[in-house]
C-alpha cells in the first residue's frame, strides 16, 4: 500500500508525525464526492437515459423505450421552439441591460456622490431577496385592478399607455426581463465597484493633465481596464438569465398564450404537470447542451478555454 511521509516539526529536532496512508486525504473529500454523485452526476445521467423512454414518471414497469423519438418531437413542438426563442431573447436583452445599467451606476457611485454608501446598500437589497417575493410584489404593482402603475400613468397624463401588463403577449416577457434586471443589477454593480477600485488614480490624473474629460476617461481608461470584470459579469448574468424559472412561474406562468414560456418552465410543465417524464427529460438534455455550448463560447471569448 502506498503511504505518504508527513513532514517534521519542531526547532532543531526532526520529530516525525508518522506515516499516513495515501487514501486518508480522499476520506476528507468523500462527503463532497458522495453529495455530488447523488445529487448531481447520477440525476444528470438518469435524465439522459430517461429521455429515450416514454414514461409517466411513476412506475418503472411502464417505461417504454422509444429511442430518439422524443428528440424528433422537439423539432416540431411549437411551444418548445417558442420557449427556446424566448430564452434567447431573455439572454440578449437581460444580459445587455443589466451589464450596462450596473456599470453605469457603479461608475456614478465611485465618483464620490453624496449618500453613495446609502445607495450601494439600497441597490443591493433586491439581490438578496427571494425571487418569489419579488415576483408577487411586481405582479401586484402591475395588476390592472390592484396595482399602482396604471393609476400613476393616468395621473400624469399618460393614460393611453395603461394596459394589462402581464396579460399582454407583446409586453409580458419584456416586463419579466425588466423585473429580473431590477433584482440583479445591484449584485453586478458591486463586482464593477470592486474592479473600479483596482484602477490607479494616477491614470486619471495623467489623463486630466492631457485634457481628457469624463467621457474620455471612461472610454480610454475605465472601460479597457474593466474588460476582465465585464467578462465575469456577462458570464454570471448569462447563467442567471438562462436558468430563470421562479420569476416567470410566479408572474406569468409562461403566459399569456406561452408568450413568456422558457425552457425551464416548459421542462417542468411537461415532466411534472403533464407526467411526460421522458419528453421532459429530453428538454432537460437539450437545455444542458445549450448551457454547455454557451459556457464554451464564453470561456473561449474570455481566453479561459485554449
Amino acid at each position: 500500500m502506498r503511504q505518504t511521509q508527513v513532514g517534521t516539526r519542531g526547532s532543531g529536532k526532526k520529530k516525525g508525525w508518522g506515516v499516513i496512508p495515501v487514501y486518508v486525504p480522499w476520506l476528507f473529500l468523500l462527503p463532497s464526492l458522495v453529495f455530488y454523485l447523488v445529487f448531481k452526476a447520477i440525476p444528470i445521467f438518469g435524465t439522459f437515459i430517461i429521455s429515450f423512454f416514454r414514461w409517466e414518471g411513476i412506475s418503472f414497469a411502464t417505461m417504454d423505450f422509444i429511442g430518439i423519438r422524443n428528440y424528433i418531437t422537439l423539432l416540431s413542438d411549437e411551444v418548445f421552439l417558442l420557449a427556446l426563442w424566448n430564452n434567447i431573447i431573455f439572454i440578449l436583452m437581460g444580459v445587455s441591460m443589466v451589464t450596462v445599467f450596473a456599470l453605469f451606476i457603479a461608475v456614478l457611485l465611485e465618483k464620490g456622490l453624496r449618500l453613495s454608501n446609502f445607495f450601494r446598500g439600497t441597490y443591493f437589497i433586491p439581490a438578496v431577496m427571494s425571487m418569489v417575493v419579488i415576483g408577487v410584489t411586481f405582479t401586484l404593482f402591475l395588476s390592472p385592478e390592484l396595482g399602482v402603475v396604471n393609476p400613476f400613468l393616468e395621473r400624469i397624463g399618460l393614460g393611453k399607455f395603461t394596459r394589462a401588463w402581464l396579460g399582454d403577449p407583446q409586453v409580458a416577457l419584456p416586463v419579466v426581463i425588466l423585473t429580473h434586471v431590477w433584482q440583479m443589477f445591484g449584485f453586478y454593480m458591486f463586482i464593477f465597484i470592486a474592479g473600479l477600485k483596482n484602477i490607479p488614480d494616477e491614470l486619471y490624473e495623467a489623463a486630466h493633465i492631457d485634457g481628457s474629460g469624463v467621457w474620455g476617461d471612461f472610454l480610454h481608461i475605465t472601460l479597457p481596464l474593466l474588460k476582465p470584470v465585464v467578462a465575469v459579469v456577462v458570464v454570471l448574468a448569462m447563467i442567471n438569465t438562462l436558468k430563470v424559472f421562479d420569476l416567470i412561474y410566479v408572474m406569468t406562468f409562461g403566459g399569456p398564450g406561452n408568450a413568456s414560456q422558457v425552457l425551464t418552465l416548459r421542462m417542468y410543465l411537461v415532466g411534472f404537470m403533464h407526467n411526460y417524464m421522458g419528453y421532459g427529460s429530453a428538454i432537460a438534455v437539450v437545455f444542458l447542451l445549450l448551457t454547455l455550448a454557451i459556457s464554451a463560447v464564453q470561456l473561449k471569448a474570455t481566453g479561459s478555454l485554449k
